[in-house]
């Protein structure tokens, strides 16, 4: 049986120090606080991250990127866009050749600006919770916005290029989120933003909340992100990869999936 969510812890901070692995000035704010940082460079961001309970948390995520903006091709001048996978159809559904550029093709619904790549042999996208690839999946992991998620196939990275929405022009992104399911212990999900000149924005690390759900958002108050790497998990899915949320049989790692993730407009550089 699926253990409940009972625990919530929101974290919202200018500061990087309590946030992420690399090095950078505290901010002095206590959890609950926000605030955007004046650091030359507007390369100061606000992290948000939760665990268990992200209602809150996705509701200031969402204010701090902006209006969600409709799936069409071409640049809007800010807001959002999400992705929750379940305008994925059945053909590219549970298999593993989910197509890379599928959310940045130049259709109406599909258009998002965004391109993936991964590490691993592959993309797939599920509809009961990887349980096709191993039947112990199905009391590990659960969806966020029903039915689908998504998982690298053969690694467990994820990486994230903008593209202005239906078109092969680079782009970059004022944030990102996500939100994953299953991560028992900290450190095994992360994102770290990439800018255009290939140096870090820094890595972000999402808490633990086993068989729930955990977040972590940044956003920065203009678009500097052109890549994101997401790190989902300590090893990759399969038949014989067992979690450490219980199993009694074969070598076990914390193994984690993804379900929404939520970014700021890609728009081309200016």
């Amino acid at each position: 049986m699926k253990r409940g969510n009972a625990v919530f812890v929101a974290l919202i901070c200018a500061g990087l120090q309590a946030c992420t692995a690399d090095s950078a000035p505290p901010s002095g704010l206590a959890p609950g606080l926000s605030s955007r940082s004046e650091a030359p460079g507007d390369r100061q961001p606000v992290v948000i991250t939760a665990a268990c309970d992200l209602t809150a948390a996705l509701t200031q995520y969402r204010a701090v990127l902006g209006a969600l903006n409709g799936n069409n091709v071409g640049e809007q001048p800010g807001g959002r866009r999400e992705i929750n996978w379940d305008a994925v159809p059945a053909a590219s559904t549970n298999t593993n050749t989910f197509p890379s550029d599928f959310f940045n093709q130049p259709v109406t619904g599909r258009a998002r600006g965004v391109v993936f790549s991964t590490d691993g042999t592959g993309l797939r996208v599920s509809n009961n919770d990887f349980a096709d690839v191993n039947p112990d999946y199905a009391s590990d992991f659960n969806a966020f916005s029903p039915l689908r998620t998504f998982a690298p196939v053969g690694g467990n990275e994820v990486d994230v290029q903008f593209f202005v929405a239906g078109t092969s022009t680079q782009a970059l992104s004022a944030g990102f989120g996500v939100v994953f399911s299953d991560v028992d212990n900290n450190g095994s999900a992360s994102i770290k933003l990439i800018a255009a000149d290939g140096s870090s924005l820094g890595k972000y690390h999402a808490p633990q909340c086993p068989s729930g759900f955990s977040f972590v958002g940044v956003a920065f108050s203009s678009p500097l992100i052109s890549r994101v790497e997401i790190l989902s998990g300590k090893g990759p899915l399969g038949s014989d990869a067992a979690d450490v949320s219980g199993r009694d049989h074969g070598p076990a790692r914390d193994l984690v999936i993804m379900d929404d993730f939520l970014y700021g407009e890609p728009r081309a550089p200016r």
